[in-house]
């Protein structure tokens, strides 16, 4: 049972396209949807439209134009089923951003067609790899960002490895100017070159990301966003914020690509001076539940 369940964590978070004999249609990198800080992943994923931090890589590398101050974060994540995750990421005040983020899968049990348990075959590991690093800026007093991001991909399962290049395009339409609460986001992501997974090449997860942001009462947030991936059907991602004394975050969300559980996220953030420190609750049914703590930094 243990066993599947770790299979299944695998194909639910990042599913290989290497595995297997034939890879024909298959998607790699699928690593790339997975939520990489807990104040967007608390928000069931909804960014797109204001990803003015540090997150801006991620999610839309237009939000480096509206940096206000320079942002870091950090955050080590053990999902479940041995799945871990580390993330980093940097935006400067300036319109630069810099990001990495790695997911590992633990330690898999070889086995064959023979020897299905794998006594005495030892293991093997999965690991998925993402750098990028980005440039955006702002228009017409804010009103509207722009933004482009590089991005190295790689994907090792056992001793064969697979990378690509990639590039993410982005715009956001901030209407604050215009007497309106209100944002607009637009991301391109993942448009680059085929990974080679042995003897076959397969394409990118392309994906267009929107969304809108919509501020209430000064201290609430409200966002909507919509994943439209190459492959497979669009999904729906919700997130409500409220930040009581300037100090204290409540969140919920909605992220319709959690398949395993209810979709349902809850979070929270503290900030003191420059620090901050943000926790997202993520339940995925039968495999587990995931915790998310980051760490962050303004100046």
């Amino acid at each position: 049972m243990k066993k599947t369940l770790a299979f299944l964590a695998i194909w639910i978070l990042a599913p290989p396209a290497a595995w297997g004999g034939g890879t024909e249609g298959a998607t790699p990198f699928n690593f790339l949807f997975l939520d990489a800080n807990a104040r967007p992943a608390a928000l069931g994923g909804a960014y797109a439209a204001v990803a003015t931090d540090a997150n801006a890589l991620q999610y839309n590398p237009a939000g480096l134009g509206g940096v206000s101050s320079n942002h870091v974060t950090f955050q080590h994540t053990e999902h479940f089923q041995g799945v871990s995750q580390e993330y980093a990421a940097l935006a400067l005040k300036q319109g630069f951003g810099f990001m990495f983020n790695t997911v590992s899968f633990g330690k898999i049990q070889r086995t064959t067609v023979s020897d299905p348990r794998g006594t005495g075959l030892g293991t093997f590991g999965i690991r998925d790899l993402a750098a990028s690093v980005g440039y955006g800026r702002s228009y017409k007093d804010g009103l509207l960002s722009l933004g482009v991001a590089g991005k190295y991909i790689s994907e090792e399962i056992d001793n064969f490895r697979a990378q690509a290049g990639a590039v993410d395009l982005g715009a956001i339409l901030d209407l604050k100017s215009h007497g309106l609460p209100m944002a607009l986001g637009l991301a391109v992501q993942n448009v680059g070159t085929k990974a080679k997974f042995q003897s076959s090449r397969e394409d990118l997860p392309v994906n267009v990301k929107t969304g809108i942001g919509w501020r209430f009462l000064e201290s609430g947030l409200l966002i909507f966003d919509a994943n439209i991936p190459r492959e497979g059907g669009a999904t729906m991602h919700i997130g409500g914020e409220y930040v009581a004394l300037k100090t204290l975050a409540l969140r919920v969300g909605y992220n319709g690509r959690n398949d395993a559980g209810s979709g349902v996220t809850f979070g929270g953030g503290l900030q003191h001076n420059r620090f901050s420190v943000d926790y997202a609750f993520v339940p995925f049914g039968d495999l587990g539940n995931s915790h998310r703590l980051s760490h962050s930094y303004r100046w």
